[in-house]
């Protein structure tokens, strides 16, 4: 375990490091809001976001809270292909995560690399709605603190509901291994949210 003076380092390193990046790649494209309730967890998060014709690329820093009082932040970049497998409604990518997560309840943390992908898939309505999934492992090797791995998954149904917004429900999954008999939950709970751009589109 790390005292609670490192942790409070690594927390402002990667919320200032994740605010010092933002800018910077928001000239490009536009940046916005991203915010999500569930019944235990909340989730609160800055993007900045640049699409081309045929590619997507999405910064983003983030804080997640639970009831319990665990924390986890992280900064992630997401690089997404359209027009995939000669469909022009799906879209397939890759993403990575440097994150910090504190388990108040023992006072354990885990931090590291997360790498996996990201699947989405526009259905033909008119108005723009998509169906998407993704996935994040951080194995031992990259995994430092007390954690030995930790993983995420989710799926959401997303609808553009104004011209800046996209509101969102889906469900989402993280598990830490702490080396303990099973998995601690930090996330596994169906959620709600809505991405709001700053800039209008």
């Amino acid at each position: 375990m790390i005292n609670k003076g490192t942790k409070l380092f690594s927390q402002i390193l990667a919320i200032g490091l994740g605010a010092s990046l933002l800018p910077a790649h928001a000239i490009e494209g536009h940046a916005g809001l991203d915010l999500s309730l569930a019944n235990n967890v909340g989730k609160v998060g800055l993007y900045s976001l640049r699409e081309t014709p045929t590619e997507i690329t999405n910064l983003s820093s983030n804080l997640l809270f639970t009831s319990n009082d665990d924390r986890m932040i992280d900064v992630m970049g997401t690089l997404t292909r359209k027009g995939m497998l000669s469909n022009n409604n799906l879209e397939l990518g890759l993403k990575a995560k440097l994150y910090y997560l504190d388990q108040n309840s023992t006072g354990r943390n885990s931090y590291g690399l997360m790498i996996g992908g990201i699947a989405r898939y526009w259905l033909p309505t008119s108005v723009p709605t998509s169906i998407a999934a993704d996935y994040l492992y951080s194995p031992n090797i990259v995994t430092a603190g007390d954690g030995q791995s930790t993983m995420e998954y989710g799926f959401r149904a997303e609808l553009r509901i104004l011209p800046s917004a996209i509101a969102y429900v889906g469900y989402r999954k993280i598990l830490a291994d702490f080396g303990l008999p099973g998995s601690y939950k930090v996330d596994g709970n169906p959620h709600v949210g809505v991405t709001i751009s700053f800039d209008g589109y």
